[in-house]
């Protein structure tokens, strides 16, 4: 099972996927049907759009922010 934890600035949502198959980082953003423009982060460091997500990872999917 994948958690995963989407956090932006106008609410905060937190869903549970159940992985049954290993799938890639951009695979997962098109199922949440999230822009790659997030970062993502499997068990707390970040992962690329081609990293494969296997079955017990946590996962969190944070938007880009831009600040001052």
């Amino acid at each position: 099972m994948v958690k995963v934890l989407s956090d932006t600035i106008s609410k905060t949502r937190i869903r549970e996927l159940i992985v049954t198959e290993p799938k890639t980082v951009a695979e997962l953003l098109y199922e949440l049907q999230l822009s790659h423009n997030h970062v993502v982060l499997v068990a707390g460091k970040r992962a690329s759009l081609d990293y494969l997500i296997q079955e017990n990872d946590k996962v969190v999917v944070l938007p880009l922010i831009a600040g001052g």
